[in-house]
């Protein structure tokens, strides 16, 4: 089942920020289509093994600042 994502694009400091609201995940480009672009990346790299990521969380690890 796909569940729906909600974002954000705002323009701050001559750069375009896209925010995924539930999941705290930031981007930036240079145009709108680029953040979101770079957005949609990211996500894909937040969601390529979850189980992973899950079984880090379960050990108390903290994924900010884990090298991959």
């Amino acid at each position: 089942m796909a569940e729906k994502l909600n974002f954000t694009v705002d323009l701050e400091e001559g750069v375009f920020v896209a925010r995924c609201i539930e999941l705290d995940i930031t981007t930036d480009g240079l145009t709108k289509a680029e953040a979101v672009d770079n957005l949609k990346d990211a996500l894909n790299c937040y969601f390529a093994n979850p189980d992973e990521r899950l079984d880090r969380r379960l050990r108390g690890a903290d994924d900010e600042g884990e090298a991959q």
